[in-house]
């Protein structure tokens, strides 16, 4: 039986090489584990995902342990304890990566246990690991308020003399900064919500918090001010100059977020550049462009093992062609195609550059870069078709052009892949298309009464196409 759907082999295809390296340091400390069978179970599995094969259950098994007899029950149990193994891990992978919350369990032990010459260092310790990281996030204030709030608390069990409680006081004060923070950041993702879904999503005192902040000098912390400005963004769509303060917000303080977090800042910002333009407003067609290419240099566009998201890489694409910077698209996919997933790059680079030629009118060059595309992907197919058909008509190669036709159509319908409402657009195309070549020029009529057509028929592939090139025809 296929092993891919196991929920270990799920985890562990997700990490990198250099997570898989450490999970295997860490199955060899005996304080963790120890059994040292799990290791080499572990090491079956990783074998196969690196030759990207998928495995089953029983090959895994005789890696793992030679002529040992398999049973389903033996293999479910190293799954799972490899599973809680797992998640252990991850759970110390993350605390080592964000935050301060190992420092802030010392604190809080050695501050209970009377320890004073402990807490005093692992006071200093914190102090110094909180100033000397440029993190200034909600977490960031939460530690800081840890910090005072442990130092009063530790002022108080040593009954020490004092003629102060500005510990108390810096405390409560991190403590607002944290709250407003995520009161904001909820509010956020409220007011999104309710935009993608209609649904209402009440987060309560906002107009009072709101009032708060700005009369209060709250927006002097850049945490505090970019997530106000989102939700500025949000509220008032048609002001545009909230956008355009947010983006310069982000550009100021893009390093006092982890990665994590920045990403989430920047959807936003995407968001409202998408938005701005189905409403109409085509500046930010540009806008949009240089933010994706500032979102690149900000490694937002990836996922965790250094992959670009092919959706971002065709609206890159996309975008750089309508703003006709082709030398600018052409260096862009040549760079990032292979951060692309492995299954989808040589596709995406074959595909896109076609398109690239296209638009610059290099039709000759088309022809060639698309027969090197492997139709396996429903998109690059239904695509490079599609734009080989409209290459021969700039070309005027009517005869190949009528056969490309007669090859599509066979081609829609005996995918079975293909939805019922796509093949529709895309015949309609094609019918379209066969007409308006066949149609001698001098018959402006037949041009007019075709363009009528096409314009009552809701679902037409290409239909601005179709309307351009009839309109040269008239």
């Amino acid at each position: 039986m296929e092993a891919k759907e196991d929920k270990i082999i799920k985890l562990l295809s997700t990490l990198s090489k250099y997570e898989l390296s450490r999970f295997d340091k860490f199955l060899n400390s005996p304080y963790f584990n120890e059994n040292k069978e799990m290791v080499l179970f572990f090491r079956a599995i990783v074998l196969f995902l690196e030759k990207d094969h998928d495995p089953i259950r029983q090959e895994i098994w005789q890696r793992a342990f030679g002529k040992r007899t398999y049973t389903i029950q033996k293999y479910r149990r190293f799954n799972s304890d490899l599973t809680k193994l797992a998640y252990r891990f991850l759970s110390i992978e993350w605390h080592e990566r964000n935050g301060f919350s190992g420092l802030e369990g010392v604190l809080k032990k050695v501050n209970s246990s009377n320890l004073s010459k402990h807490y005093m260092t692992a006071l200093r310790n914190i102090r110094k690991d909180l100033d000397g990281n440029d993190i200034r996030n909600a977490d960031y204030y939460y530690y800081k308020y840890v910090s005072e709030y442990e130092s009063h608390v530790h002022l108080e069990r040593t009954k020490a003399k004092r003629s102060t409680l500005s510990n108390l006081q810096d405390a409560d004060s991190y403590l607002d900064v944290f709250y407003i923070i995520n009161k904001l950041k909820h509010y956020c993702d409220a007011l999104n919500y309710k935009t993608i879904l209609s649904i209402e999503i009440e987060v309560k005192i906002m107009a009072n918090l709101i009032r708060f902040i700005e009369e209060n000098d709250y927006l002097d912390y850049p945490a505090v001010d970019i997530y106000y400005t989102i939700i500025k963004t949000l509220v008032e769509p048609k002001e545009t100059r909230n956008y355009f303060h947010l983006e310069k917000l982000l550009e100021q303080h893009y390093s006092l977020f982890p990665l994590a977090e920045l990403k989430t800042l920047y959807i936003y910002a995407t968001n409202y550049c998408i938005s701005s333009l189905n409403s109409g407003n085509k500046e930010f067609f540009e806008h949009l462009y240089s933010l994706y290419f500032t979102m690149l240099r900000r490694k937002t566009l990836f996922n965790h093992v250094d992959e670009l998201d092919e959706r971002h890489y065709k609206n890159i694409i996309t975008l750089g062609v309508r703003l006709k910077d082709y030398e600018g698209v052409e260096s862009f996919i040549l760079e990032y195609s292979p951060k692309l997933k492995k299954e989808h790059r040589e596709n995406a680079l074959t595909y896109n550059l076609a398109h690239l030629y296209f638009a610059k009118e290099e039709y000759n060059k088309v022809i060639g870069q698309l027969s090197r595309v492997e139709y396996k992907d429903i998109f690059y197919a239904l695509g490079s078709k599609l734009m080989l058909l409209k290459t021969y008509y700039e070309l005027d190669e009517f005869a190949a052009l009528d056969s490309q036709i007669d090859t599509f159509r066979i081609y829609l319908r005996r995918n079975k892949l293909i939805s019922g409402k796509m093949k529709t657009q895309y015949m309609n195309f094609l019918k379209y298309l066969k007409k308006m070549v066949s149609i001698p020029k001098f018959e402006k009529e037949n041009f007019r009464k075709l363009e009528e057509d096409i314009e009552r028929t809701v679902e037409v592939n290409n239909k601005n196409w179709l309307k351009e090139k009839i309109a040269l025809l008239k």
